[in-house]
């Protein structure tokens, strides 16, 4: 209904559509398979970002908690584009620029890991990402 003569899609039906989704997963899930993803999230996230602390040149600068997002800084003069580029051809979607939004981060780049990702796949992302320098 605020469907508009241009409009390329209508925001109600893509919330409901996501309601739908948000509501199939929780009930697949469970209260208990939900509770075991977060846990997932939260111990895989920390395993890549003490991974990513042994990495020469490579900084977590923000000593917060976190869940399964976290900020690395990348070593002086990494671009954070090139970077990203390089570990599509690896077929990893690196992280997001953070100096896009924030220009004093340039250099920095969000990283999030969930509980579809295997140990192996986080080594490996990380060791790409340090040869990417």
């Amino acid at each position: 209904h605020i469907r508009r003569e241009k409009a390329t899609s209508n925001i109600c039906s893509n919330q409901a559509l996501l309601a739908l989704c948000a509501s199939i997963y929780l009930s697949t899930m469970g209260k208990e398979g939900l509770r075991e993803a977060a846990n997932l999230n939260l111990q895989k996230a920390h395993y890549a970002a003490q991974q990513f602390k042994q990495q020469p040149g490579y900084k977590l600068p923000f000593s917060t908690p976190f869940f399964n997002e976290f900020v690395v800084k990348l070593p002086d003069g990494a671009s954070v584009k090139n970077i990203n580029l390089k570990l599509l051809e690896s077929g990893f979607l690196g992280g997001y620029d953070l100096g896009l939004a924030y220009p004093e981060l340039e250099g920095h780049m969000l990283v999030a890991v969930t509980e579809k990702r295997t140990r192996t796949e986080i080594d490996s992302f990380v060791s790409r990402l340090g040869e990417s320098i």
